[in-house]
């Protein structure tokens, strides 16, 4: 076989395994969402909601509710009737949809919806024909998203012991609903080495956190809340649980960032958003001269901008 070609089958082939791997990002944790794990059948309505909210959860971590609504679409006793909802509350589930044999264009709907939450857009799947192709096609929707979301870890230390994690958190802005979200303190985790080993347990199949901050806990708070008229709510938890939105009290920031609230006992992450003025570019250079990070002022910037 003369050279270049070798060369062109060569590269033809590692095009198709390329593909061929992105179609299988989160495919375990996707198959775990359903009822009926048997791919093979005809794909459902619900089979694609069960998907869909696994593939947001993976991505978007407690996610508030986007919208109300008066009917879910599946009777109260349906199993599948938590999960539905859920989707629906995040605008995820067109008119076409149903419970029933799976529309395609409904099914094609609810993914350009969630593309569209990270200015992604085709191509769209086909018609799938059992529940096996709604997984690959989830897989590699998340393949796409993970790669289009800015996520950046702030990894704030405990100014008495800078070894120590006082509290870590994922700076989420490139979303339909920005927000903090601050994952509960792992004593096992800290940051005697490199702060990018530390990035992996903020991590997941579908999410790669790359870029990080790290700072004193005041530092680290002051990138949120740099005016005494700043507020600082809880808006959600994973798991779910009721009561929100919560205003933090003044001065308790570094409780709730380090799940001292009793309102934050059965909490693994939670979404934190914030009332005040902008912390400025101006603000913003002076932070960065007491901070370790692997992002510049401008790269930083682009971690707070939102689609």
């Amino acid at each position: 076989m003369p050279r270049t070609a070798g060369r062109l089958l060569a590269a033809a082939l590692l095009l198709v395994l390329a593909q061929f791997a992105a179609a299988q990002v989160c495919r375990q944790e996707l198959v775990g969402a359903l009822q009926d794990r048997d791919l093979l059948r005809p794909a459902t309505g619900v089979d694609a909601a069960l998907l869909m909210r696994r593939a947001v959860e993976l991505v978007e971590p407690a996610l508030p509710a986007l919208v109300s609504f008066r009917e879910v679409g599946v009777p109260e006793d349906h199993p599948a009737y938590e999960d539905v909802g859920w989707v629906r509350a995040r605008r995820l589930l067109p008119p076409t949809w149903g419970p029933g044999a799976l529309d395609a264009e409904a099914w094609r709907e609810m993914v350009s919806r969630f593309l569209g939450w990270y200015k992604l857009d085709g191509p769209l799947p086909d018609a799938p024909a059992t529940v096996g192709d709604l997984v690959e096609d989830m897989s590699a929707t998340l393949d796409r998203v993970g790669r289009a979301v800015r996520p950046a870890a702030l990894l704030a230390w405990d100014p008495r012991d800078d070894d120590k994690l006082s509290f870590w958190a994922i700076i989420w802005n490139w979303t339909v609903y920005p927000r903090l979200l601050v994952f509960r303190p792992d004593p096992s985790v800290d940051l005697r080495g490199s702060p990018r080993d530390v990035l992996p347990h903020l991590s997941n199949c579908a999410v790669r956190v790359a870029a990080y901050i790290t700072a004193p806990e005041d530092t680290a708070k002051s990138l949120f809340l740099a005016h005494n008229e700043s507020r600082m709510f809880v808006v959600a938890t994973q798991p779910e649980a009721q009561g929100w939105p919560l205003e933090v009290p003044q001065d308790a920031e570094l409780d709730a960032f380090a799940f001292a609230l009793p309102e934050l006992s059965g909490a693994r992450v939670y979404a934190a958003v914030f009332d005040g003025p902008e912390v400025g570019f101006g603000t913003i250079l002076r932070l960065m001269t007491s901070v370790r990070t692997n992002l510049s002022p401008a790269g930083f910037l682009s971690h707070l901008q939102s689609p």
